[in-house]
């Protein structure tokens, strides 16, 4: 099964020209700022995140090593910045973030520093009709029924108990993907963003840059192949997650989420949405239940109690993951990985 779209077709062999032209490089294929005999900027690129920052720092490769805003494990929703970090957005000159859907904590602290920002959740939007209109899936034969399964799922989730729909009012997207780096190719729309404005910033870096971008499109390409390939067999095998944070890898992969136990994190489920979930469990209506790391899964493990299916983690936030060219697509990976061990029969 190949995850290939129209808009990639016609230049499929110059993004991978591109990456073999970097192999046969070979030690000439040095950061520009290497030949340059200047050093790598550090922190005048921030990315709030540290899954923008793995885009980033793709991107940026040997011109600008960008710093991470919100730390490992910390809520992007309620997060108060250290009086360093808080310096440290005061000094960069470049900041990339989702926007205010995601990051509600960090408007005001944006709003104090000079630095130009981009908040890359629009550049998901219009990207997503890009995506909508190309999104055929090459030899996806099961694509109607998945339409009819997706409004299904649709249904699930958004029939949230008394409880959770109150206070999911507060926190409403406008049905905007606030994880649309779970999307590859809403990854690659942000990627080209990222391109644009680092190459405003450091004009004599942009044939690094630009190199950069190619080989990041080339091994999005494959990586989104790879990931088809995995999980395709995989798509009616029903699974719950933490929260509503996947909706993107979900969609675009074509799976079967039934539902998710919050609709964020810092939200306490109610207990009718509970008891739903453990009914369809208990109805065998889901072989996997996905948590999260930075969360306990005592809550978890309380629904499921007593009954055999799998568990499994996943990590939208990549907490652990090291910056560097490939850590993008390796994570992406590894995600794919624990969607597939958990689904499997």
């Amino acid at each position: 099964m190949v995850f290939i779209r129209k808009e990639y077709r016609g230049w499929i062999s110059r993004m991978a020209g591109a990456v073999a032209l970097a192999s046969a490089l070979g030690s000439t294929f040095l950061p520009l700022s290497a030949s340059a005999g200047q050093a790598v900027a550090q922190g005048e690129v921030i990315a709030s995140i540290k899954p923008l920052g793995l885009i980033a720092a793709a991107i940026g490769d040997g011109v600008s090593e960008p710093a991470i805003l919100i730390e490992d494990g910390a809520s992007p929703h309620h997060y108060a910045l250290k009086p360093s970090s808080m310096r440290g957005l005061m000094e960069a000159k470049l900041v990339f973030w989702i926007g205010p859907e995601l990051e509600r904590s960090l408007d005001k602290p944006l709003a104090r520093t000079s630095a130009h920002k981009l908040a890359l959740i629009s550049e998901g939007v219009h990207d997503e009709h890009e995506h909508n209109e190309h999104d055929e899936h090459d030899e996806h034969a099961q694509e109607a029924d998945h339409e009819g399964h997706d409004a299904e799922h649709e249904h699930d989730v958004t029939e949230e108990d008394h409880d959770q729909a109150e206070e999911g009012d507060a926190h409403d997207h406008g049905g905007l993907d606030v994880h649309p780096w779970l999307d590859p190719i809403k990854a690659l729309g942000m990627a080209r963003a990222m391109h644009r404005e680092m190459v405003e910033l450091y004009p004599a870096g942009q044939a690094q840059l630009d190199r950069n971008l190619a080989r990041f499109e080339a091994s999005i390409i494959e990586t989104d192949r790879r990931i088809g390939e995995m999980l395709s067999p995989l798509q009616d095998r029903g699974f719950y997650v933490f929260h509503d944070a996947y909706t993107g890898f979900v969609e675009h992969y074509g799976l079967n989420q039934l539902g998710y136990f919050t609709l964020e994190p810092s939200q306490k489920p109610g207990a009718r949405h509970l008891a739903e979930i453990r009914a369809q469990l208990e109805a065998q209506q889901a072989v996997c239940v996905m948590s999260e790391p930075q969360f306990s899964s005592a809550l978890v493990e309380s629904v499921t109690s007593g009954l055999e299916l799998k568990q499994g983690e996943v990590d939208p936030l990549a907490i652990g993951v090291t910056l560097g060219p490939d850590a993008y697509t390796q994570y992406m990976l590894d995600l794919a990985r624990r969607f597939q061990s958990c689904l499997s029969p």
